[in-house]
């Protein structure tokens, strides 16, 4: 018996074929129903989408992503990481907004506070043992420009240079915890 792995290319075809006819009277009687549901997923795609958190930087795992949505403080956003450092450039990441344009940031003894609240402390290096320089931006954070923080104390976000504040050009959008 052949495996499907050594099937040529016209017993493949013919294989096909044969479960298409086979599918034929069902695809006639719920054809409507799967044009609907590839309707509605392209719809659904347009505005949103699903991001699963692989790492312990936030508490949930699976985020919906609404596309193109600025979000406000407190709000989870997706944005593409701005470095190579440890992660590809333009990898996609999933953090908390702490601050938005108007908020001043400051850092005194390597702990980042935002309007004058404590967000968090940057550490020398990272979990691996890799040394990271702090942000070294304080201030007033400038019109779109969001300062981005993780739950977890050793968080890559904005309390370090490679990520620093992220531009509102970076934002893939607005997101809602879901599990």
């Amino acid at each position: 018996m052949k495996t499907f792995n050594s099937l040529t290319l016209i017993e493949a075809w013919i294989w096909c074929m044969s479960r298409l006819d086979a599918m034929h009277a069902h695809l006639v009687r719920y054809g409507f129903a799967y044009i609907a549901l590839l309707f509605g997923y392209w719809a659904f795609a347009m505005k949103y989408e699903l991001d699963i958190n692989v790492s312990n930087s936030l508490s949930g795992v699976l985020y919906l992503v609404e596309k193109h949505a600025l979000p406000e403080r407190n709000d989870y956003a997706a944005f593409l990481y701005p470095s190579d450092f440890i992660y590809q450039k333009n990898s996609r990441f999933l953090k908390r907004v702490a601050g938005v344009a108007g908020d001043t940031v400051e850092s005194r003894n390597h702990q980042f506070f935002v309007n004058g609240k404590l967000v968090g402390e940057a550490m020398p290096v990272t979990s691996k043992g890799l040394p990271i320089e702090e942000s070294g931006f304080k201030g007033v954070i400038p019109a779109g420009h969001y300062y981005m923080q993780g739950d977890h104390p050793k968080s890559l976000d904005s309390r370090y240079k490679v990520v620093g504040l992220v531009s509102g050009q970076m934002i893939i959008g607005r997101g809602f915890r879901l599990f």
